[in-house]
């Protein structure tokens, strides 16, 4: 009986573990613009909150990408960099352009 407390104890606590292993950054606002709102609520990776607050702000997706910025970043490079469902996220915002594939073209000289 005593082996199958420890098993059991040591399988919670490596269980535990994981989870705060992969615990992902919280975004904490500085201020109480809408703008920060919208970032928050970005980085948390929910399609339908981010449609939600977008609406609640009056705002138009193709406005709030072109020119929301959010510590110092467009609001497409700071979900990529402390958004969690980036691709979801940024296919929802991009209408389904976004590709984060970087392609670089060879550009000859003439």
């Amino acid at each position: 009986m005593n082996t199958l407390t420890k098993a059991f104890a040591i399988t919670t606590l490596a269980l535990c573990s994981i989870g705060l292993a992969s615990a992902s950054n919280v975004i904490v606002p500085a201020d109480n613009y809408v703008t920060t709102k919208l970032c928050v609520v970005a980085s948390e990776g929910s399609k339908l909150k981010l449609f939600r607050a977008i609406k609640k702000a009056g705002l138009s997706k193709n406005f709030v990408t072109e020119n929301v910025k959010c510590n110092e970043l467009n609001f497409i490079a700071f979900i990529e960099k402390y958004g969690s469902n980036v691709e979801k996220m940024n296919k929802f915002l991009t209408n389904g352009k976004y590709s984060n594939n970087a392609e670089v073209a060879n550009v000859a000289s003439l």
